[in-house]
């Protein structure tokens, strides 16, 4: 795993509202030092998918104080469960998002109708589970 500060600038947009990680092999412990990165506060689309950042991941997603203006997140293919379905659903840090994609994930039916149920996300348009 490269250098996470070297990971940002180099594929964050130049207006710094977009930021493709896809497929960095950044695993939970990678996704916990981004979600820290002051640079991110005006990111509004962020792909993560294939970084297998697993549930751990997702809670700090879900927990950071960098986030709350992303409105789109791709977390397709990352071993995410139930239980961090459940982590975004309740998430009180990403109020503004719109767009989520967990499709090639573990998140069976009950998983599906936490997120889809949820009263922190109320911003949510954009549900994807499947291809």
């Amino acid at each position: 795993m490269a250098n996470i500060d070297e990971l940002v600038r180099d594929k964050l947009s130049k207006d710094g509202q977009v930021l493709n990680l896809k497929a960095q092999f950044l695993r939970e412990v990678g996704v916990k030092e981004l979600v820290k990165n002051e640079g991110l506060k005006n990111v509004r689309a962020m792909d993560l998918s294939q970084n297998h950042i697993g549930d751990d991941g997702v809670k700090a997603i879900a927990e950071s104080d960098v986030l709350g203006n992303l409105r789109n997140l791709n977390l397709a293919s990352n071993s995410i469960s139930d239980i961090g379905a459940t982590y975004l659903a309740t998430s009180k840090k990403l109020l503004k998002l719109r767009s989520l994609q967990l499709v090639i994930n573990d998140i069976s039916e009950e998983g599906e109708k936490v997120l889809r149920n949820s009263t922190d996300l109320k911003s949510l348009s954009l549900l994807k589970f499947r291809v």
